[in-house]
């Protein structure tokens, strides 16, 4: 009988241990720009508008290096368009966020 007992606690001890919960993975998209003239210098103070699926979303200005940063909000999914004015200059650009999960391997 403590024989069969020890076999029975060793088995216990020695199986792997169970998984009863998931794993996510979050993760946050940051938008930045770099704003130059075509002389090389940076577009500070240049104002930027973004856009979400053509509604404006945020605006501010570019800081002394020209740079603007921003974290989408979630996962960034959408049509995303910003517009940068400054200098007498305007340039548009978009970026289109896809979060589709690909196939496990």
């Amino acid at each position: 009988m403590r024989w069969i007992l020890a076999v029975i606690i060793a088995a216990l001890l020695l199986a792997g241990a169970a998984s009863a919960h998931r794993m996510f993975v979050g993760q946050q998209i940051t938008l930045d720009l770099f704003v130059f003239y075509d002389d090389g210098s940076p577009a500070a103070n240049a104002e930027v508008k973004l856009y979400q699926e053509g509604a404006l979303f945020a605006e501010n200005v570019t800081d002394a290096t020209g740079r603007f940063t921003f974290t989408l909000p979630g996962k960034g999914t959408g049509d995303w368009s910003y517009e940068v004015e400054g200098g007498g200059h305007t340039e548009k650009g978009s970026i289109i966020i896809n979060n589709t999960l690909a196939k496990s391997r």
